[in-house]
């Protein structure tokens, strides 16, 4: 079953690749040795070919990536705030523990028979 996760807000568009800005929670699952404290500033450089194709990438809007996608990796680059250079990150660390569950089977409601007055 294939879905899409969002990591963000996309900052740009170019070519082969888009680039989000990232949240403390995404940063720690991609990068958990970097210590921060506040609102991290930092980007994600990800090719557009594990963009989602339900929900394209598009400038100010929420950065989709397809599960699938991601779980076959591909070059991602991590760019912090204090350094100039571009950290390579695995990305299939974000889809770690977001299997989906299935969707739990109908069933009767049991009728509450307690002391009616």
């Amino acid at each position: 079953m294939s879905f899409d996760i969002a990591i963000g807000q996309c900052i740009e568009t170019d070519g082969d690749f888009a680039v989000a800005k990232l949240d403390g929670a995404m940063l720690r699952k991609l990068y958990p040795s970097h210590v921060f404290v506040g609102q991290p500033n930092v980007r994600l450089r990800v090719p557009l070919s594990i963009c989602s194709t339900r929900r394209p990438p598009r400038s100010g809007q929420e950065l989709f990536l397809d599960h699938t996608k991601v779980l076959a990796g591909a070059q991602t680059l991590l760019r912090l705030r204090e350094q100039d250079e571009d950290i390579a990150v695995d990305i299939r660390l974000i889809a770690n523990g977001l299997e989906p569950m299935p969707r739990p089977a109908p069933e009767q409601k049991a009728r509450f028979v307690g002391n009616r007055r």
